[in-house]
Formats: C-alpha cells, structure tokens, sequence
C-alpha cells in the first residue's frame, strides 16, 4: 500500500508541483511559493503539511457572482498533521483544519491585499457529532468564524446546516479548485492536466489514502472511527 508511505505521499507531492507548472497553472494562476514550502530539503520524512494560504488566481467569467466582480481569488489554507502511521482503518490526520477564502474584486488589477467582497467555506471535523444540531463528523461549513470579521451586509449567516464531505488533504484540496473554479471555457489546460495519467494517478492514491474509507463505511467496512450516522446523520445507524 505505497499510497499509506509518507514517502511515496512526499513524491506525489514534488510531482504534482511539476505537473501544476507544466500545464501552466503555476506561476500566474497559481502563486507557487506557498505550495513549494511544503517541501522540505532533502528525503526527510514529515507529517505536518501547512499550506500557508496559496493564491488561486481565477477568471470570474461563468461565475454569476452577487455582486458582479472583475477578478475572483480563492486562497487555500489549511494545516493537517498525519500519523506517523497511517492505516485505513483509522482516520489518519492527527490534526485538521480546512479553509478556503473566497475574495471578489472590481478590478481585474487587484492585489490580495485590496478590499473584497468577501466569503469562505471551512471544511471541519468534528468529534462530538451528537450535539444539539446535526453534526456530520466531516462537514462543510458555509461561512464559519471567519465571515464574522467582515460586514456581512444584508446576508443572514447561521451555523447549520453542515454538510456531510469527505476530508481532502493537500492533493484533493488542489483538486476540487482545479474541478470547481477554473471555467474550462477560458482555461483548456484544466481539461489537460485532469487527462494526464500521472496526475490520474496522485489523485487516485489520494482517494485511496482519504475518501475511499469514508465511503467504506457506508458498505458496512470495518472502521474505527467512521460510521454511517457519525458521517451522514440523516442515518441512524
């Protein structure tokens, strides 16, 4: 299970940096210098992974944002420790934490530090899912504490629903931006770089690695920490 090594998992990383560069995300529409911190010198071996906000530099065409806006920029940030060791019978992040920030700007000009329109998605777990609303074990969370420091406007803000989804580490996480915010239309290499075998193949150790045990549960697989009802509370067991 190559995909269970921390390095092979370190080799698929300097890998799909190579791959982001070939097909010409990295470094205009992504900004690479966050994404090349991962790596550490050398062969070490490590288990923290802190992706210190990398910039996602996306088209706003096909968007229909409200309000409109020229240029969109969506930052991953997200710091997860792994297991030293790593099984697929437990869930494998020591620590997690999950954030993706969405700004909009009016001009196509604008730097990331300029005002934005502003709104965030944080992927969260949560251990104690028998609360006083539903509380999948992973979820997303429209909004969260972050959306609190901005000027909400007309927008009325709540903490439920939290919607049942799998974890993604550092590789789903690129991933699902590549899938949701890079329009086809305007950037052909996404299409691309989804077709590449390699990059087929990071993606697929990743899903090996983190969704394919929370889908196993709903198959009645053995699991320590995953059941139906803590994943999907609309089960009840």
């Amino acid at each position: 299970m190559n995909y269970l090594k921390h390095t092979s998992i370190i080799v698929d990383l300097r890998e799909l940096i190579v791959l982001l560069k070939k097909y010409e995300f990295t470094p205009t529409l992504i900004e690479p210098q966050n994404l090349n911190a991962l790596l550490k010198a050398g062969n070490e071996i490590f288990y923290i992974y802190d992706t210190n906000d990398i910039v996602f530099n996306v088209s706003a065409s096909g968007m229909n944002s409200n309000p409109e806006v020229k240029k969109i920029v969506v930052i991953l940030n997200t710091q997860y420790q792994l297991k030293e060791n790593l099984s697929d019978k437990s869930y494998i992040f020591e620590k997690y934490n999950f954030n993706l920030f969405i700004k909009g700007y009016w001009d196509k000009a604008a730097s990331t530090d300029d005002d934005s329109n502003f709104f965030c998605w944080h992927l969260d777990r949560e251990l104690a899912t028998d609360g006083n609303f539903a509380h999948p074990y992973y979820h997303f969370h429209a909004g969260g504490h972050h959306i609190g420091e901005r000027n909400p406007g007309e927008l009325l803000l709540i903490s439920s629903p939290r919607l049942p989804h799998p974890p993604m580490d550092i590789f789903l996480a690129i991933h699902f931006i590549i899938l949701n915010f890079f329009n086809t239309k305007d950037f052909k290499k996404q299409k691309e770089i989804i077709d590449n075998e390699n990059y087929q193949a990071i993606i697929d150790r990743a899903q090996k690695r983190v969704i394919k045990p929370y889908f196993g549960a709903f198959n009645d697989d053995s699991h320590e920490d995953y059941s139906k009802h803590n994943l999907f509370p609309l089960i009840y067991s």
